[in-house]
């Protein structure tokens, strides 16, 4: 089978999507992207997405991007941001073209003839069915609905598995829903606690003083420093993390290493927060929290919403983050005042006002940051922050 995975409603992802597609949001235990090619390992999958992003995302990934696959059958036209699991799988396979698919009102992709994208995901004549799959509308939806997410990545995709180093004096509760690769390290006083849902640790490092429960997963690669990592958490590879952290996922490659709490947030890549930085999820009259991504405050029908962090951002020590907060591409913001509720891309300074962020100097930092974890950043990728940048004051 052929498979393109579309952008509609990628704004709805910013800032995460201002460097990356829709496609490669992480949600449960793996992106988008990755739960599709697992779902369907033997088809060829096309990810679509802005033009700037285009060359980097090709680049880093080498996957087919912009672009119908080639090949004769049926092609699936697919929003990318639901979790899909096998009986969604059996059901494409059983329907013929001319099918669209839905789950809770929500459509999410149709199987057609030919090579011809629709410009909308909609009736348009098709038969419909309805398929089982956790849509994700937007960003704040991600962090609310990642515990389910995680739950049912488990059950598809994994088994209980012990392969890792566990230490005697390590506490594990609930062994039947754990997965513990190879590589991983248990250390002495950490606890796992799965008995309200599944853990995944893949190849990573679990310290003394950690107490993590489930649902959770943690990526290759990752260090617990320490700290309380409560439900509804993903970690992508290569993270470090402590403190305290709730219903939040950190892309990958980025730091919380220090006390203070996390709660209900999207973490990006190549992101630092300094120690005691606190996040607030919830309005004290428990009220539905707003979201400004730049363009004018959205309703999200939430009550914990936390904050969003874009791409090599980075907070000072002791910052507070109101609920609802989008930090923006290469922002260094610092001080203990709380700052508004949208800070734009490549800003530097306080509550109190920000300055622009010199392009050069943010992107020799953003070097140095990657390649302190053995990345080089691509020629491709710097072209994509350098168009960023020369838009922050617009809408992308």
């Amino acid at each position: 089978m052929r498979i393109v995975l579309v952008e509609d409603g990628w704004d709805k992802f910013r800032p995460l999507t201002i460097t990356r597609p829709l496609a490669e949001i992480r949600v449960g235990a793996m992106t988008f992207v990755e739960r599709i090619e697992r779902l369907f390992p033997d088809s060829r999958v096309s990810v679509m997405t802005r033009p700037y992003v285009n060359e980097a995302y090709r680049a880093r990934w080498s996957r087919l991007v912009g672009r119908v696959p080639e090949g004769e059958g049926g092609l699936l036209v697919l929003r990318p941001n639901a979790i899909y699991d096998f009986s969604f799988r059996e059901a494409v396979l059983d329907a013929g073209t001319g099918t669209l698919f839905r789950s809770e009102n929500n459509v999410l992709g149709v199987l057609i003839d030919g090579d011809e994208i629709p410009d909308r995901l909609e009736s348009n004549g098709y038969k419909e069915l309805e398929v089982g799959a956790i849509p994700i509308p937007a960003i704040w939806d991600a962090v609310n609905l990642n515990g389910d997410a995680i739950k049912q990545d488990f059950e598809e995709f994994y088994k209980p598995e012990r392969a890792g180093t566990v230490h005697p004096m390590a506490s594990l509760y609930d062994e039947q829903s754990i997965f513990i690769s190879g590589g991983t390290e248990i250390m002495a006083g950490a606890v796992l606690d799965a008995r309200e849902g599944p853990i995944i640790i893949e190849n990573s490092e679990i310290r003394p003083g950690t107490i993590i429960q489930g649902p959770c997963y943690i990526g290759s690669n990752c260090v617990a420093v320490s700290g309380w990592i409560r439900q509804g958490c993903s970690f992508g590879p290569g993270c470090r993390f402590g403190g305290e952290v709730e219903s939040s996922i950190f892309q990958g490659c980025s730091n919380k290493y220090h006390e203070g709490f996390l709660g209900h947030s999207y973490i990006g890549e190549w992101v630092n927060l300094g120690a005691l930085t606190t996040t607030s999820d919830l309005k004290n009259n428990y009220g539905e929290i707003r979201v400004d991504m730049g363009d004018g405050q959205v309703r999200t029908g939430r009550i914990k919403v936390g904050s969003f962090i874009g791409d090599h951002s980075k907070t000072g020590i002791g910052a507070l983050l109101n609920s609802g907060t989008c930090i923006g591409v290469n922002v260094n913001h610092y001080g203990t005042g709380l700052p508004p509720k949208n800070i734009p891309h490549f800003s530097w300074g306080t509550a109190e006002g920000y300055i622009e962020y010199d392009l050069e100097k943010a992107i020799a930092t953003a070097k140095i940051v990657m390649e302190r974890r053995g990345v080089i950043m691509l020629e491709e990728e710097e072209q994509m922050l350098r168009a960023i940048f020369s838009t922050r004051k617009v809408q992308i």
